[in-house]
Formats: C-alpha cells, structure tokens, sequence
C-alpha cells in the first residue's frame, strides 16, 4: 500500500517519510494548495494521510487546508474506497481548564474555536469516509523554530527567572513518536486491519510547563555552561503553558487493536536538546 501524504514541507513530514522510507514504502507528498488538482487515478492503491489539517491548528487557529480542497479531498476518497489517516488533537475536548484523562468514547465538546475545526474536520470525515482513523494526539514539539520546545528553550538559555504554571497538565509528544504510530498503524492497515474509527496517542506521561521546563533545563546544562545565566524556574499559575495547552489523552484502544504501546516523552528530549545545544553559538 502507498501512502499520500498531504502536508506542507515540517520536520513531523520529514520524520514521518523517514520512516517509510526505512520500511521501504512507497509515499507521495502533496502540499495542500495542490490538492484540488488530484484526480482518482492519484488515489488508487494509496492511503491518504492529513497531517495539513493538526500542523495548521497547533500553530495557530488556521485551516491549511481550504475548505474546497478538503471536499474535494474526501469526495475522491468517497469514491475510491481508499483508507484514511487524519490526525487531530485533544482539544475537541473542552479541557483548557481541567484537563481529564479522555477516552476516545467520550462526547466531544471543543470549548475553543481550534477544537470545533478540529472536530468539525473529524466529523466530516466520520460522515463520508468508512474506512478511516482518527488519531488524536496532544501537542507535539520538534526543532521546528516555530515549535514551543525551541521557544521555551531560547528563554532558558536567556537566563533570569521564568514563571511556569504548574497545573495545567498534557502529554508532549515527539514527532518521531508520534510518525513511529502514524507508521505503525499504516503497517497493519495495508496488512488488512480492519480497525477503524477514534484513536488516541499521546506520549506516556502527563506534565506541566514547569516540570516539562525542569527536564529540558537539566538536559541542556548537561552539554552548556549555564552558571552565567542564573536561569531559575518558580510556580506561576499566570507563568508560561505548554501550547497548545491539549488534555491528557488514554491510549488503551490503540494498545490493544493495533499493539501500539506509549513511550515516555522524557526519553525523546536529550536528542533535540543536544542539537540545539549544538547549534547555539557559544
């Protein structure tokens, strides 16, 4: 089975097609803007993967893709049969305030213009799509410069005091862990799995902004000299939030249909670390 992939040029679509490529499967990349110039010859033998959709509306509040490359998107799947791999996030779930362990059984009820989109694209899909997955996962970081991993490393590198908040909890997640399971579950579907509907994948252990900070700050003193920079870390409920702030999300279903298992976030950070450390000028 190919895989198409619609999404704009990122490090979660360069990770996720390094992983093809080690399981020597043959992929085909299409920015969202080229779309609505796909045919149903395109399709044939694929299956499609959104990753536009979560990589625009965990940067922003922005559909990537259009509202007519999306319908035709879903009309040529209608019509071909192929499967269908949408990502999505957490935030159809109204957890902004008090994020709870969500099953992909519970009702959805975005409290935040971002989670009607999202929801309202999973929908869609749900309407017209049989043969389709939603994978939800929760914020996912990278060495992407517009990632809020590089942004809180930058300020910890400026030194001074930071405020965190503390209560707020999610599970980060690593693009390489989150393309090992986009990878995972496209292995088993083009071996003739035949599970669809709502999955969650979110890494194992839910944290806030200042535990999540107080990792990354011992990763990085641990490869540069910070002593100059008095960096300290104080309990702010105003203080900086891991964005998007996305609820802790339960992971059992895709464990026991696909066999997939959560891997901690904690074990992903040393190695985006140590290449920032690398590439800050000393």
């Amino acid at each position: 089975m190919k895989v198409l992939v619609i999404a704009t040029p990122s490090t979660l679509q360069q990770t996720l097609c390094h992983w093809f490529e080690g399981r020597e499967r043959a992929y085909r990349v299409v920015e969202p803007e080229h779309v609505q110039s796909l045919g149903r010859s395109d399709l044939d033998g694929h299956v499609v993967v959104d990753l536009a959709t979560l990589e625009g509306l965990q940067r922003g509040t922005d559909l990537i893709l259009s509202g007519e490359g999306r319908h035709h998107l879903i009309e040529l799947v209608e019509t071909s049969g192929c499967p269908f791999v949408q990502l999505s996030d957490g935030r159809v779930f109204d957890g902004d305030e008090a994020p709870i362990n969500h099953r992909e059984s519970d009702s959805v009820q975005p409290g935040s213009v971002t989670g009607a989109r999202l929801s309202a694209v999973e929908h869609l899909l749900e309407r017209h799509v049989p043969s389709h997955v939603i994978l939800r996962t929760g914020p996912v970081f990278s060495n992407q410069s517009d990632n809020f991993f590089v942004k809180l490393f930058r300020r910890l590198l400026d030194g001074g005091d930071i405020g965190l908040n503390s209560q707020l909890k999610t599970c980060p997640t690593h693009v390489t862990d989150l393309a090992r399971v986009v990878s995972g579950l496209i292995d088993q579907l083009a071996c003739g799995a035949n599970n669809w509907g709502v999955y969650h994948y979110n890494s194992s252990g839910p944290t806030s902004a200042y535990e999540f900070a107080e990792v990354m700050l011992a990763f990085a003193s641990q490869q540069l000299d910070l002593g100059q920079k008095a960096t300290s870390l104080t309990v702010q409920e105003a203080g900086v939030r891991i964005d998007p702030a996305v609820p802790v999300l339960r992971c059992e279903k895709i464990l026991h249909d696909f066999g997939i298992k959560q891997l901690p976030w904690r074990s992903f950070l040393p190695q985006p670390i140590k290449l920032l450390c690398e590439n800050h000028p000393a």
